[in-house]
């Protein structure tokens, strides 16, 4: 696999690292280059006597190196990965040495040791006894939560702005007491409302009501079908066991695209969302990761490429989120152009909104990959045109605003985006059959 720049980029730990890769990137600076179509590996000569034995997992993105940096990626692997980029013809390619494949199949082998694992089944006698003292603790945390909401509602919504950020975080602490932290998150959501906009009414009302409706469901649990208790669960703040996602969840078998990545910094915790589209089931999918850090993700996926898998759906209604139940490597860089997947103008894509929100009137966003639009300043702001002129307000921070309109240039694209009921997010495109990422930070 051969990867651009800018995916590089974004494996590196941090701007450092990437200056420190790119004066690698130097047929003088590596002593032996070779390439196959699992590996590159390298002899870096540093300053001390025996050069750096670097290596890198093309199939499942991953490193290893023997110099004494704790930064992963090192800057050795980042620099052979940019010389092989920009010169791939510099690297011999042949039989892996012996401390190459080594490191590979024991890596293989892990995968193998850790399928076999999830196969185990689980202890449902144990797992319903903790969940039932659970649940007892929860219901206690929904009454309370119903009762707040309703004196909040009868003493009135308009003096909330002034006083947002006191007034839900005892409710949101209790609701964490009550392990509760799905209703705990929803009343922290209402602490982020920009309360100076137009649109703060909405927005809080919104989802003071879905908070509200969420509470009520979940006194009601017993009475919904199975897909709905799955849904509230997750809601409320239950956590899926991955044991038991991966022996009841539905699994597809697919060629899936990675169109977009976002991430959430929170202290020494990275959140990495990871955007699927199947080739074949034409289904969207998000992969969540959570990175510590100086470590790397579980499953390495690079925003633009196509990696073959397995992924495990968590249950819900209408659910998108995922476990990769065995990944068999990442192939060919791919390009989407008109046709090749999404909805043809905003109409449809529209149309395909709603009839996710009515299936699941809690979804928050849908991921929508729309072909044959553009961008346009309307009012002093970026807002998304098809051919139709129909217009849609976007959401995007000014480094992607600016770098969208250059790529761009008031042309036609495929892009994908996170559609939500005011407005939309877009993450990445593809245009001049290059692809694209404009926004590589969560801001939801």
């Amino acid at each position: 696999m051969q990867l651009s720049e800018e995916q590089i980029i974004k494996l590196a730990p941090d701007a450092a690292s990437v200056k420190a890769g790119k004066g690698l990137a130097s047929a003088a600076k590596w002593v032996l280059r070779g390439a196959s179509e699992r590996a590159l590996w390298g002899h870096c000569q540093g300053s001390g006597a025996n050069p750096y034995q670097t290596q890198v997992d093309l199939q499942n993105i991953a490193f290893k190196c023997s110099c004494p940096s704790h930064k992963f990626p090192c800057k050795h692997s980042l620099g052979l990965l940019f010389l092989y980029a920009s010169q791939p013809n510099l690297f011999s390619t042949g039989e892996e040495p012996a401390w190459v494949a080594e490191w590979l199949n024991k890596r293989e082998n892990k995968v193998a040791e850790k399928k076999e694992k999830s196969d185990k089944p689980v202890d449902a006698a144990a797992q319903a006894k903790r969940q039932e003292a659970r649940h007892r603790k929860v219901l206690g945390g929904v009454e309370d939560l119903q009762g707040w909401l309703k004196d909040l509602v009868r003493n009135g919504l308009l003096n909330v702005p002034e006083r947002a950020q006191a007034l839900f975080e005892g409710i949101a602490k209790r609701m964490v007491d009550s392990q509760a932290p799905g209703l705990a998150g929803m009343m922290r959501q209402l602490q982020e409302i920009n309360y100076f906009g137009e649109d703060w009414k909405y927005e809080l009302t919104a989802l003071l009501s879905k908070a509200y409706l969420v509470a009520e469901s979940y006194k009601h649990l017993d009475e919904l079908p199975d897909d709905w208790k799955d849904e509230i669960r997750t809601l409320v703040g239950y956590p899926q066991a991955k044991e038991e996602v991966l022996a009841k969840g539905e699994t597809v078998t697919d060629d899936w695209y990675v169109v977009g990545t976002e991430s959430l910094e929170q202290d020494r915790l990275t959140v990495e969302y990871n955007w699927l589209y199947g080739r074949q089931s034409k289904r969207y999918a998000l992969l969540l990761q959570f990175i510590m850090a100086g470590s790397l993700p579980e499953v390495a996926l690079l925003p633009g490429t196509v990696v073959r898998a397995d992924v495990t759906f968590y249950r819900g209604v209408n659910p998108t989120r995922v476990l990769v139940r065995e990944q068999r490597g990442s192939g060919e860089l791919f390009c989407l152009t008109d046709g090749n997947a999404g909805y043809m103008n905003l109409t449809e894509a529209t149309r395909r909104f709603r009839e996710v929100l009515t299936v699941n009137p809690f979804t928050y966003e849908v991921p929508m990959i729309v072909s044959g639009v553009r961008f346009v300043i309307h009012e002093g702001q970026l807002w998304l045109q098809d051919s139709d002129t129909r217009l849609f307000a976007l959401s995007v921070g000014e480094a992607g605003r600016l770098k969208g309109l250059a790529v761009t240039g008031g042309r036609e694209f495929t892009g994908f985006f996170m559609a939500g009921e005011r407005r939309w997010r877009v993450l990445s495109l593809w245009i001049d059959d290059k692809y694209y990422t404009l926004n590589n930070e969560y801001n939801g």
